[in-house]
């Protein structure tokens, strides 16, 4: 009876006649869902893939042309063609009913996030795409919801690969348009599972959507994903298994404690029904087969051992029982070896007595400090260029003096500029002084491990852009003494 009545509903709804293309999708969908009461089986999927708008708009599919400009750092410009995708991805949901071997009805949800082409063609959007203007670009949000009719060339039940053609219609929402297309596609579905009875399909598609209404323009769409096939209500059957013959009761109890060997769980020995027949040496509540310390009265939070500390580390895992600690030093007290108050996992200087401001490390002596500050501001550079001044060298030297004679000092080079030229020439020029400087370090016998170079650009003003004097003070190379390791 409920076939019948689908199918009445079915042909009635058939029958209507309409010259709106959203009738006849609202009819389809409807015709799917009325086949849902007597199809045999039904898949729901999964599908990523993608939406291609460009190649119906130029008849450049898959691999096109893409115009790539570049300017480098001397001002030169590049300019060639590679060959680009113009997919855009999507991903797809969908649902399958079965009608017979050949013939599957589906219905699918697929969105994305693109532009869509206002006219065939769009110069516009040809152009953006061709010339990768991507900050042009006016992507947003495209739904479509296809209901089709599928003829597998080959039964799906019975082939391990069994392509198939289908048809239908769409319906899609971008921006603040509806539209209505007309679906048209080949796909594939392999059988994963090589099962029958509730298979897993890789399912491969490429579609042509006809666009039948004035705010929809052609494409095509491809996707790979999973279909799960099942049976509704189906069960697979169980097989029967023979209970073995009733054994007569045997009451045995070894340790003579009342409690029965079959509910001891300590068979053995005696102990008490309140802890499953096995015994608790030190009375702490907790048996003995699952106190770690059945000797000595403990808590249960700690398997029956006790915390002498209090530190909440039981005395059978702390190494210092007595005294309270930290579950990363293993019940100790975080270690401090030159007791200066910064623990020994942060202090660079373990060993050494330093301020928490140095990393525990002793200060290094001012007047040094003012001497690498005096010699970094009387390092110059040849106007726009990372080349270093001859003039500069006897500061360097003194430098130079200072990180031989102390192996244990670090030098940090920094190089800056001012707010004239453009922001990434101005980040490569403080760059390449800055290692000017580094490398003239090395060629007088510095370590390489013991320096550091970086390039800050315009970022770090110390003074005023908007004058000479400002930008000169801006313009300069920084160099900070350490003595410990990063």
């Amino acid at each position: 009876m409920p076939q019948l009545t689908a199918y009445i509903l079915t042909r009635r709804l058939c029958s209507q006649k309409s010259n709106h293309m959203k009738k006849y999708f609202l009819l389809f969908t409807a015709a799917i869902l009325c086949n849902t009461v007597w199809a045999q089986k039904q898949g729901i999927g999964l599908h990523f893939g993608g939406y291609d708008f460009y190649g119906p708009q130029t008849n450049k599919y898959f691999f096109a042309d893409q115009n790539h400009y570049k300017t480098d750092i001397d001002g030169a410009t590049d300019t060639s063609l590679k060959k680009a995708l113009y997919w855009k991805p999507l991903v797809k949901i969908s649902y399958w009913f079965e009608l017979n071997k050949h013939i599957d009805l589906s219905a699918s949800l697929s969105l994305a996030n693109l532009e869509y082409p206002n006219s065939n063609p769009d110069s516009d959007y040809i152009k953006k795409y061709y010339y990768n203007t991507t900050g042009t670009r006016n992507e947003k949000f495209l739904g479509e919801l296809d209901a089709r009719i599928n003829y597998n060339i080959l039964a799906k039940q019975d082939y391990l690969f069994s392509p198939y053609l289908f048809g239908g219609v769409n319906a899609s929402y971008h921006d603040i348009f509806f539209g209505a297309d007309i679906p048209l596609g080949v796909g594939m579905n392999i059988n994963l599972t090589g099962k029958k009875d509730n298979p897993i399909f890789l399912n491969l598609e490429s579609g042509y959507k006809i666009a039948v209404t004035g705010h929809d323009q052609n494409h095509l769409q491809h996707s790979i994903g999973f279909v799960y096939w099942f049976k509704p209500g189906y069960k697979a059957p169980k097989k029967s298994v023979a209970a073995p013959p009733a054994l007569p009761p045997v009451i045995k109890d070894a340790d003579g404690d009342g409690v029965p060997d079959s509910e001891d769980a300590c068979p053995a020995l005696a102990g008490t029904a309140v802890l499953n027949g096995c015994p608790d040496s030190d009375n702490d509540g907790i048996a003995d087969n699952k106190d770690e310390c059945p000797l000595v009265t403990g808590f249960p939070q700690f398997n029956g051992c006790p915390d002498s500390d209090a530190d909440g580390i039981s005395d059978n895992k702390d190494k210092c029982p007595y005294l309270a600690g930290l579950v990363p030093f293993n019940g100790c007290p975080p270690p401090d070896a030159d007791k200066d108050g910064v623990l020994d996992a942060a202090d660079k200087c373990p060993n050494d007595f330093g301020p928490a401001s140095n990393q525990g490390c002793p200060e290094i002596k001012q007047e040094t400090v003012r001497q690498i500050e005096k010699a970094a501001k009387a390092i110059f550079f040849e106007t726009g260029k990372a080349a270093i001044r001859k003039a500069s060298y006897k500061q360097l030297d003194i430098v130079v003096g200072i990180l031989q004679n102390n192996s244990s000092y670090y030098a940090d080079i920094e190089g800056h500029t001012d707010n004239v030229g453009e922001d990434r020439q101005n980040m490569e020029l403080s760059r390449q002084r800055a290692e000017a400087v580094r490398n003239y370090f090395v060629k007088q016998g510095i370590s390489e491990d013991r320096l550091t170079a970086q390039g800050f650009g315009k970022t770090q003003p110390i003074a005023t852009n908007e004058t000479a004097t400002g930008r000169s003070a801006n313009r300069r190379t920084v160099i900070k003494l350490r003595n410990f390791k990063k």
